[in-house]
């Protein structure tokens, strides 16, 4: 299946806003650091996000950005929905087909019932990761990166883990 670096870039970019804010102002700069992505492809996810209400994004010197749902409230299918499209067509690209053949005339009429249990099943699972299913997934794993720079240099800030 076809899904692009927008995904993920899209869902590390809540979880970091769901972690660091309003603790730290979240900068589309400070996301592209975290995901070694461009600063304008992160702004162009962030304007995505915010179109789709999951984030609020405030200019100015104290500007940056918050969630405009509770974490509870973002499934992960919502998120793969507002950058990525569950078109079963544009998922799963078939090759041309040939008329004449008899499997190539009927390739995507065979096919397509099976494709689209596909899409159903990954919609029916990413229903059922909220962010804040994540957020909590992600919390002893901060602990652990928290305790090793500890042990290596105490005075970092807890939020530079991320």
């Amino acid at each position: 299946m076809r899904v692009s670096k927008k995904f993920p870039l899209a869902v590390h970019s809540l979880l970091f806003v769901a972690v660091l804010s309003p603790k730290k102002r979240v900068t589309s700069t400070l996301v592209a650091e975290s995901t070694e992505t461009n600063p304008v492809t992160v702004r162009n996810i962030f304007l995505t996000l915010e179109e789709h209400g999951f984030l609020i994004a405030t200019a100015g010197k104290n500007g940056g950005l918050c969630l405009a749902k509770e974490p509870k409230d973002i499934t992960l299918w919502d998120v793969y929905l507002a950058v990525e499209t569950n078109d079963v067509e544009e998922i799963f690209k078939l090759h041309e087909m040939d008329s004449d053949c008899p499997v190539g005339k009927n390739i995507f009429q065979l096919l397509y019932p099976h494709m689209l249990d596909a899409v159903t099943a990954m919609k029916d699972s990413m229903e059922q990761v909220t962010l804040e299913t994540l957020v909590d997934e992600l919390k002893p794993l901060l602990k652990d990166i928290q305790a090793e720079n500890h042990t290596q240099s105490p005075a970092e800030p807890q939020e530079d883990a991320l």
